[in-house]
């Protein structure tokens, strides 16, 4: 079980001089290159959102440290329960003549058998999973190094042997030698429902998330159809001819809800670079500065962008058909850099200059509310965002959305227009709806989301047979304890309760213990998908239910055995 999901993650990754990096690629976004004389551009919207993937990866390959780590906590338990059987059979086969050296030997050969037989099993399913994993990740993968996997592995195999050999190696003494009678720690189950916890709660939230991502009630009305366009051959003068004829002949053919943006725009996206603003009488950490440089979102946006997709003016106004090539650049900013970084939070009509910095200044003509990204790796983007026309910072790539619920073949019709305005050397390719752009969207979260219930499901399944066994092993060690107090008097529901409810208590402590490391996962994944909720009740409280049962049921069979047990023979079974 531990090799079928541990193999899958470890397969992906290969050393890098950074360290561990991850095999997991996405189709690349277009405009990456934006074609303009920008001399400070820092990330594009497809390198955002391959460091969202890097950062989901490598907290999946913590996750699934953690199942190993729960396996071999789980190996280890299942060989102390065993214990008592293996001493008493070593013990005969010392009776009989066997030697120390010979029991080595046997258990050697036992736990080579074990090692065999799981490693065979482990693996073949383990690359059946990966096989299968792979194949259902949106985009390219490259192929990790076995050296991660190999080092899984091996410990696994030498967990298995030291489980074999420890009966050997530190046989327990008779009952004259033994110690006080001491109870068996029960940290080693908290642990496993703690990291349990952890990971079932990260699948949850990140299932949660896509299905409101998918919801009918989150996707547009009017589900159009968005066109990428390439014109990476022209002149910016030229792709500002182009564009604007396009808009125009749509307008001109009916649509009324048409919008040109830079890629990633749609999903909230878009090129990090700098911003300056002249702030006016501003200081910053004590210091007057009339200029402010900060990192900001830049979006290129023709007239009705801001209405199709939702966005709200507060102040001033938007992108306008007029604001083209000839007329004075503009820019409209998000609250927040208004508010921060000019006097007095009005920036209308006063200046910035954007990543492009030696094409001169813009005149901010408006304030929108701060954009809610929805894409992947959205929430790793800069606070700040700033709108420019698309037709006076003409991209190399831009992509062109048309919502007309009412015409029936609106891909052949726009497709049409489109080769009419961009000239019939420029391929034009098939749109894609809204909503299956959206999944598209959506597919990595999917993705990791089942890699993490599959670890979490795992360890669910490894922490309730350990659970058994750990519940097990510390009945009997109370089981003298139990003894006393039934010959003071306590009756046999007494002694159920006595137990269950310290087997309640492991199982809030391990939950406690989840809530605790877990808050730090769980916010990671809320910075890299914007919009997800690091923290849901719900979600927390039913796979936290779930485990504490495991523990209760794990303690509820020894207890009931142990309850119908007479008081002496409580007492007498510490020897055992």
């Amino acid at each position: 079980m531990a090799l079928a999901v541990i193999l899958p993650v470890t397969s992906l990754f290969r050393p890098s001089a950074g360290g561990l990096q991850p095999g997991l690629a996405l189709v690349p976004i277009p405009g990456g290159d934006l074609g303009l004389p920008w001399s400070t551009m820092v990330r594009s919207p497809a390198d955002i959102r391959q460091e969202a993937v890097d950062t989901l990866a490598a907290l999946l390959l913590q996750v699934t440290a953690a199942t190993l780590a729960v396996a071999a906590v789980t190996m280890l338990a299942l060989s102390m329960a065993q214990e008592s059987e293996r001493a008493a059979a070593m013990a005969v086969q010392r009776a009989v003549g066997a030697s120390r050296r010979a029991l080595l030997g046997s258990a050697l050969l036992e736990g080579a058998l074990l090692v065999l037989g799981g490693l065979v099993t482990g693996i073949a399913a383990g690359l059946v999973v990966a096989r299968l994993r792979a194949g259902s990740w949106p985009g390219p993968i490259r192929p990790g190094t076995p050296a991660l996997s190999a080092a899984a592995v091996l410990a696994l195999a030498m967990v298995v042997m030291a489980a074999s050999l420890f009966p050997v190696i530190f046989p327990r003494r008779r009952l004259t030698e033994a110690e006080a009678h001491v109870r068996l720690p029960v940290a080693p189950m908290a642990f496993q429902l703690g990291v349990s916890l952890i990971a079932l709660t990260a699948s949850g939230l990140v299932g949660s998330h896509v299905a409101a991502l998918l919801a009918p009630g989150a996707t547009a009305s009017n589900d159009g159809m968005v066109f990428p366009i390439a014109l990476s051959q022209s002149r910016p003068a030229d792709r500002t001819t182009r564009y604007a004829g396009l808009l125009q002949r749509l307008e001109a053919r009916g649509f009324d809800s048409v919008s040109l943006t830079s890629p990633g725009t749609l999903s909230g996206l878009g090129s990090v670079s700098f911003v300056t603003t002249d702030c006016g009488r501003c200081s910053e950490s004590g210091i007057w500065l009339r200029w402010h440089v900060k990192p900001a979102t830049y979006q290129f946006v023709s007239a009705d962008t801001f209405r199709l997709l939702g966005v709200h003016v507060v102040a001033g106004r938007g992108i306008t058909a007029a604001d083209g090539p000839g007329a004075p650049r503009v820019a409209v900013v998000s609250r927040s850099l208004a508010v921060r970084e000019f006097e007095g939070g009005k920036p209308i009509g006063r200046r910035i200059r954007a990543g492009d910095g030696g094409a001169g200044w813009s005149t901010v003509v408006g304030v929108v509310d701060d954009p809610r990204p929805v894409g992947l790796g959205g929430a790793l983007q800069p606070r700040y965002t700033v709108y420019l026309s698309v037709l006076q910072h003409p991209p190399r790539s831009a992509e062109l959305l048309v919502r007309a619920p009412r015409r029936r073949e609106l891909s052949r019709d726009v497709r049409a227009v489109l080769q009419a305005a961009l000239g019939s050397r420029t391929p034009v390719p098939a749109g894609q709806r809204e909503s299956s752009r959206r999944v598209a969207d959506t597919a990595p979260l999917v993705w990791f989301g089942r890699a993490f219930a599959m670890e979490g499901w795992a360890m669910l399944g490894m922490a309730v047979i350990g659970a058994f066994a750990l519940m097990n092993l510390w009945v009997r060690s109370l089981l003298g304890e139990l003894g006393v107090r039934r010959a003071v008097g306590a009756r046999r529901r007494d002694l159920l309760r006595f137990v269950l409810v310290r087997a309640l208590g492991v199982g809030v402590a391990g939950v406690a213990a989840g809530l605790w490391f877990g808050w730090p996962l769980w916010g990671e994944l809320s910075r890299v998908a914007p919009g997800l909720d690091p923290w849901s009740a719900s979600t927390v409280s039913r796979f936290g239910g779930m485990l504490v049962a495991a523990a209760l049921a794990g303690a509820l069979l020894p207890a009931w055995r142990a309850a119908r047990m007479r008081p002496m023979a409580l007492i007498a079974s510490r020897s055992s």
